[in-house]
């Protein structure tokens, strides 16, 4: 699929602030994706404005179905690695596949985040129209099948009311995801991203911080929730951790370790003490917590 650099005039369906709309490119990550690719495709292609997509693949190394349903479908995955995922850099990938493609502004999918309505693309462009915006991000509702901690983080991260994020509001961007986002691509060719995870943070308040906007767009919604072992949910959380020594010039050490674990356990029981389930049900969350903790350690 091509982009071209300016498409003609795009009217909304019911979208305030959108009446023209330039070029737009999709990089959509995946990593054996073979359940959700063809649903998230099927959303993009019914989004309402008649927008035009170039759709950008970069795939991880995937060993199932991903990359034969992306050829069918008529997308040239660019693949971008064939390490171990632990060495897996976020920011390289993203801006490997946003230099694979065009347009003027940039969607950042992740390849199991399907949005909820045909509106979706066209209320984060709505935001563009401000020059100062360079990053609009979605909203992100749970799975049904989600377990709970996934089900209280995107509650307690994603609320039901929109924000914008200005300079001299302690620096602060929100939860800025890259699961499903979208940037101005002339601000990133000055600014790509550069944490090997937590990069979409990162960015968003830098961005913030050079006194340009980021919006948050709780009516752009996606489906996206994960339901991983207690062991995966280390590595996330030990990854995130490092990015952030990175901005901070932080030394990992066994003691800010062993705190952030106990912070975490302690933050998990109280979550866990809150839920509306019965003692069993909730031993067992709890053990799983626990489990978390050891291979956060571990990690």
């Amino acid at each position: 699929m091509s982009c071209p650099t300016d498409l003609p005039d795009r009217r909304s369906a019911g979208v305030p602030g959108v009446d023209y709309v330039a070029g737009v490119c999709c990089v959509i990550r995946t990593l054996n994706e073979a359940e959700f690719l063809g649903r998230c495709l099927d959303a993009l292609e019914e989004q309402r404005g008649d927008i035009k997509l170039e759709l950008v693949l970069v795939d991880s190394g995937s060993t199932d179905a991903t990359l034969e349903i992306a050829r069918r479908r008529g997308i040239d995955p660019l693949v971008v690695r064939r390490q171990p995922l632990k060495e897996f850099d976020y920011s390289n990938a993203l801006n490997l596949g946003i230099e694979a493609g065009g347009g003027a502004f940039v969607v950042s999918l992740a390849a199991h985040a399907i949005p909820t309505d045909r509106d979706w693309l066209l209320r984060l462009l709505s935001h563009f129209s401000d020059d100062s915006v360079v990053g609009v991000y979605s909203r992100q509702l749970p799975w049904p099948d989600a377990p709970w901690h996934e089900r209280s983080r995107l509650a307690r991260q994603f609320s039901a009311t929109g924000a914008r994020f200005h300079k001299g509001e302690g620096g602060s961007a929100g939860r800025f995801s890259n699961a499903a986002s979208m940037i101005r691509r002339s601000t990133w060719e000055s600014h790509p991203f550069t944490l090997p995870a937590a990069e979409d943070r990162d960015w968003a308040n830098r961005m913030v911080d050079l006194g340009f906007t980021i919006v948050y767009e709780a009516e752009a919604a996606v489906y996206h929730s994960h339901d991983e072992s207690a062991r995966n949910r280390a590595r996330r959380a030990v990854n995130l951790a490092v990015a952030e020594d990175l901005v901070l010039g932080r030394k990992r050490t066994l003691l800010l370790c062993l705190k952030q674990t106990v912070g975490s356990f302690t933050f998990n029981v109280r979550g866990i003490l809150g839920l509306r389930a019965g003692p069993l049900q909730k031993l067992g969350y709890a053990a799983d917590a626990l489990v978390q903790a050891g291979w956060y350690l571990l990690e």
